[in-house]
């Protein structure tokens, strides 16, 4: 551990010392920068504006950089950095206003007392407290700034103010700065213009190009064409992005030679500063400068919102933090009963405590004779749990002996025994307690991963239609409190359509009417879901398949209820969904399990829950609803009407048939019903159907139904209605059932048409 503490602060150093010297560094740059080659502001004005320790960097290198070029103007604004330092020091401020204020005071106090000790003209006057306010007022926008921003963040580029003026500092900085008669802000400006050409194109030079010139402008007036230029050769050199880097640099160059004829002739030096700059660019990689920003210029706005995907993401990330949480209960639970709970060996150590603390036999019994007495205290308990107590004679023979006493012992071991099986049995409840905890994490985990991915598979809140659809609703009398509508992944429509009151089967006809005019689609409605005192129908566009879809039931003996239930319903998505469920043995107990799974099942997943949370919830509830035991199987069916994708999920379900192609297809499910243990899952199965296939789904009682009869039967009859096959297979069960043990008896058939 101590290692660890040790990198981590060596890590620490190491990187705050690499910020220190960048703040030295800029600090010393910015000191170059005057505007018109006289106001020299930004050095004081960006080193007040960071955070303490960066801000004394950065007042250390503009102080070198001023004392380098020292004159009468360098001495000057050698105290005003010294003040403003000082007052930094003192009164550490992040404020943007009180920055500001201090930096116009660091900026004040040195004029003041010069023009005091040497009087200066009017003009001279207002440029000091012209440079004051400039000075005090870019502190305070880089202030704001420098809170969000000491490295490059792309995603947030667009709100630092701050940043762009301390691009535009270090432009004219580098303008300062010459080699004989060759000028490094020029020269910087056209090797950054030319790469952000070849890497990003027309936006991003176009507004390099407007930096260079505001910077050349405030540099110097002369310098103020050589901005446009830059502006106007990135500007038309981007158009040739498509045919190569070489030629764009190419067609840069010559547009930037003929424009400085233009704007009155060729500067030898300006003109030998672009051909290097153009050398450079050529053998520096293409994606050099979006590389080393991790920039990925988007090729196409009209792609998933940036939205969708962060709400996703965050949904994701709260799944995954509620199974951590769940994990960690679990564990530390694990823990705890290790620590805690001791079983029959508490019992013996309260023993050993209360009657024997005072026997002057106590060193025989539990030190001499210790495995022994472990072995009779062991013997006496596997009676007790058998018979419920003990007496003084069926204590076993080492006790009887060696015990003086036996009485007591007899006694007090009954009373810790009934005290032990309340222990236990609390222990039980509390582990079925965390049991049902663990599943509700779990539960709501997957359901918030199964949310995120169906938020992420929106492409596109369509709000221009919906608003057309609430005009349209609202001309036709149509009473509602929301209407949203969106494109999926694949471009397929979909609206939810929301009302305080039922619908009868003329008001949805009438709705879908409105819709498919408005839209100019052929929109169809799937069922209705209730929540509370609201409703919703769904509405999507006709898809390539449809079903046709029949049942065939029997009660087992005389029964009047059928311990089998099913249900059938089309969500917003365009998917089919069919569920058979069967209830432990038969009557009305089983039919009222069976119900309650297809029914709450059917809730969930019309309210967004996926396959898998809803099977846990589900599970979860068959826990909560009775003491006594309840389980009941789960089959379900979904099919997307669009694609015929096909998807068979089971949980102690019997088995299911596919006629396709001219053959037959069987699912088996090893999984558990639902109702018996925590973690209960599916047995999933993925196939892709056609018209003219069938699907036979059954229940247990139908064990007479074999994969070669159904198959010669479907090969017979696969042109007939689903509801003749269904009628068919279930007398055949019936027939041929076994009379002894006679069950419920479901026969579900859909044929894809």
């Amino acid at each position: 551990m101590k290692e660890k503490i040790l990198k981590a602060k060596r890590a620490i150093t190491k990187e705050q010392m690499f910020l220190d010297v960048c703040f030295f560094i800029f600090g010393f740059v910015i000191s170059f920068a005057k505007i018109a080659g006289v106001i020299s502001c930004f050095c004081l004005a960006f080193a007040m504006a960071f955070k303490k320790r960066n801000s004394i960097f950065s007042f250390l290198g503009s102080l070198l950089g001023i004392t380098i070029f020292l004159n009468v103007n360098s001495i000057m604004y050698f105290f005003i950095l010294a003040i403003g330092a000082v007052l930094k020091i003192v009164f550490k401020s992040n404020s943007s206003l009180k920055n500001a204020i201090l930096c116009a005071i660091a900026f004040l106090i040195p004029n003041t007392i010069s023009i005091f000790l040497f009087p200066v003209a009017f003009v001279t006057l207002i440029t000091i407290y012209f440079q004051t306010i400039l000075c005090a007022s870019i502190t305070a926008l880089c202030t704001q700034t420098s809170k969000n921003f000491y490295f490059f963040n792309k995603d947030r580029f667009h709100s630092y103010l701050g940043f762009f003026i301390a691009l535009i500092a270090v432009l004219i900085a580098f303008c300062n700065l010459q080699f004989f008669s060759y000028n490094f802000g020029r020269f910087f400006c056209d090797f950054v213009v030319i790469q952000i050409l070849v890497s990003f194109g027309i936006n991003y030079s176009a507004a390099a190009g407007i930096f260079a010139t505001i910077a050349f402008s405030l540099f110097t007036k002369d310098f103020s064409k050589f901005g446009v230029i830059l502006t106007i050769s990135g500007f038309l050199a981007s158009v040739f992005k498509a045919v190569g880097k070489f030629f764009q640099i190419f067609m840069f160059v010559f547009i930037y030679i003929f424009c400085s004829m233009f704007f009155g002739g060729i500067c030898v030096e300006s003109l030998v500063e672009i051909f290097v700059a153009a050398f450079f660019s050529l053998i520096i990689p293409k994606n050099f400068l979006a590389n080393f920003f991790n920039f990925k210029v988007a090729k196409n706005y009209e792609q998933k919102t940036n939205l969708n995907d962060e709400i996703s993401l965050k949904l994701h990330f709260a799944s995954n933090m509620l199974l951590e949480l769940q994990n960690n209960i679990q564990e530390c639970a694990k823990v705890m009963d290790s620590l805690t709970y001791k079983g029959m060996e508490n019992v013996y150590d309260k023993i050993s405590e209360k009657i024997c603390c005072d026997c002057g036999l106590k060193t025989f019994c539990w030190v001499t004779s210790h495995s022994e007495l472990m072995g009779a205290f062991s013997d006496a308990s596997s009676f007790l749990r058998k018979n419920g107590s003990i007496s003084s004679q069926s204590l076993p023979i080492f006790l009887r002996k060696k015990c003086c006493k036996l009485s007591n012992l007899t006694q007090y071991l009954n009373f810790l025994y009934k005290e032990q099986l309340c222990i236990e049995q609390n222990s039980r409840r509390i582990n079925e307690v965390r049991s049902i905890a663990a599943e509700q994490f779990s539960g709501i985990a997957d359901f918030l991963k199964e949310i995120s991915g169906e938020i992420k598979n929106i492409k596109q809140i369509d709000e221009n239609s919906a608003r057309l659809l609430r005009e349209a609703f609202n001309k036709e009398n149509i009473e509602f409190y929301g209407v949203f509508c969106f494109l999926d992944e694949y471009d397929k429509t979909a609206i939810d359509f929301y009302i305080e009151k039922i619908l009868y089967k003329e008001d949805v006809i009438k709705i879908n009417s409105v819709i498919n005019k408005v839209l100019e689609k052929n929109m169809i409605s799937s069922s209705l879901t209730s929540a509370g005192d609201y409703y919703k129908i769904s509405f999507f566009e006709d898809p390539i398949f449809n079903f046709d879809f029949a049942v065939k039931q029997k009660a087992a003996g005389e029964d009047r209820y059928c311990g089998d239930s099913y249900d059938y319903f089309i969500d917003s998505k365009g998917f089919a969904h069919i569920i058979l469920s069967d209830g432990m043995g038969s009557g009305k107990r089983a039919a009222l399990d069976s119900l309650m799974t297809c029914s709450t099942f059917r809730k969930f997943m019309e309210s967004g829950f996926g396959f898998t949370s809803a099977l846990k919830l589900l599970n979860l509830s068959f826990a909560l609803k009775s003491k006594e035991e309840s389980l009941a199987t789960v089959d379900i069916c979904t099919i997307d009407l669009y694609t015929g994708y096909t998807k068979f999920c089971k949980a102690g379900a019997s088995i299911s048939y596919v006629f396709t192609k001219g053959e037959i297809l069987t699912f088996y499910s090893k999984s558990l019903p639902i109702g018996i243990i925590q973690g209960v899952g599916f047995d999933t199965k993925e196939i892709n159907l056609s018209k003219g296939d069938i699907i036979v789904m059954v229940s247990d009682g139908a064990i007479s139904l074999t994969k070669d009869y159904i198959y010669s039967r479907l090969k017979i009859l696969y042109k007939q209605s689903s509801s003749l096959i269904a009628k068919e297979l279930l007398n055949f069960a019936k027939e041929n059932e076994d009379k002894a043990h006679e069950d419920d008896i479901t026969v579900v058939v859909v044929k894809i048409n």
